[in-house]
């Protein structure tokens, strides 16, 4: 059966070797880790950064689907018959039904009315069916949509353990191989908290001192409920960032792991992003502008020698209609940035 088969093929992941036969599947992980050169603020302060937009889908989730998927198999919840739903602002929705389509089974994802029209074009070529809901709400529909029969599973991304555990168990090892174990400092957003939580708790363990820095969007929660303020649920403004930020606490976020939070707003993480484009030659998305933003402002504290870890989270081929659109930046008030 094909889902038996996709099982083995992610628990016994075969060595890329020239005599290998390579399927999508196998290319998810094991990214490249880029130097920015252009953004070293002071000598012997570096910032290095995961390309994470080289995942077959074009993101870092595709680490967290095929390893929720494998534990739904594992745990008898997932068979030839199941229909995976999800709730996504874009990258775990295609991550969802890529992999799905791989296995032979249907999917739905519901997406906010703020996703771009890429995401929502790529999650349907792999042959989902895509509901598109109201920021504020879209996340509900989900769990009622997976309640009305057996055979639809919910993945859950925001509550689902097994998010964090797969960056822990992959993504944050990489990071800590590929920098020799020296690192001073990670730093990501957050949307579902998975990233950050299973990344920094890998770190932690192999060194105690490297600092966990929390990058979130003005009109997140995140920050807010961080530092403590009761009032939290009264930050929430709209943003136009994907990816990053919550109008909600997530299961997956683990806040005892982060040292410090700052914040970013659109135009800095878009102007980053241009920035990335001219003069790093990285097309990325609006998350990885507001990621490497609050990496230099790490970087302009530390003295050197330190090294800064960040994460791209996805491609900017995905907001070519939004971010790298100037009409698009003209109407949101960016017209400084459409150049």
């Amino acid at each position: 059966m094909l889902y038996m088969l996709f099982l083995q093929l992610i628990i016994q992941k075969r060595k890329r070797t020239t005599m290998s036969k390579i399927e999508a599947l196998d290319l998810i992980g094991q990214t490249n880790l880029v130097h920015l050169k252009t953004l070293d603020p002071k000598p012997g302060v570096e910032i290095y950064a995961k390309l994470e937009y080289m995942n077959p889908t074009g993101s870092t989730k595709d680490r967290i689907i095929a390893y929720m998927v494998q534990k739904g198999i594992e745990e008898g919840k997932i068979n030839k018959n199941t229909t995976l739903v999800e709730g996504s602002s874009g990258n775990t929705g295609a991550s969802v039904a890529m992999i799905a389509s791989s296995m032979g089974l249907k999917s739905i994802i519901f997406v906010p009315d703020k996703c771009s029209e890429e995401k929502i074009a790529i999650i349907k070529s792999y042959g989902a069916e895509v509901i598109v809901k109201p920021e504020l709400t879209y996340g509900k529909f989900p769990a009622l949509k997976a309640a009305e029969s057996p055979d639809y599973y919910h993945v859950d991304q925001y509550n689902n353990i097994y998010n964090p555990e797969a960056h822990y168990m992959s993504l944050g090892k990489e990071i800590w191989d590929q920098m020799d174990g020296k690192i001073d400092a990670f730093v990501a957003s957050a949307s579902t908290g998975g990233t950050i939580s299973g990344v920094a708790k890998r770190l932690k363990e192999n060194d105690s001192n490297v600092k966990v820095v929390l990058a979130d969007p003005k009109g997140s929660v995140y920050k807010p409920y961080f530092e403590g303020k009761e009032d939290y649920m009264d930050y929430i403004e709209s943003f136009h960032v994907e990816g990053a930020g919550k109008t909600k606490i997530c299961a997956t976020m683990d806040f005892d792991l982060v040292d410090e939070a700052i914040e970013f707003d659109d135009e800095k993480a878009i102007a980053m992003v241009q920035r990335l484009a001219r003069e790093e030659g990285l097309m990325v998305g609006g998350s990885s502008g507001g990621n490497v933003w609050a990496a230099l402002e790490v970087a302009k504290r530390m003295e050197g020698p330190a090294k800064i870890v960040t994460v791209l989270p996805d491609s900017g081929f995905k907001y070519l209609s939004k971010i790298f659109n100037k009409e698009w930046l003209k109407e949101k008030g960016f017209e400084h940035l459409a150049n």
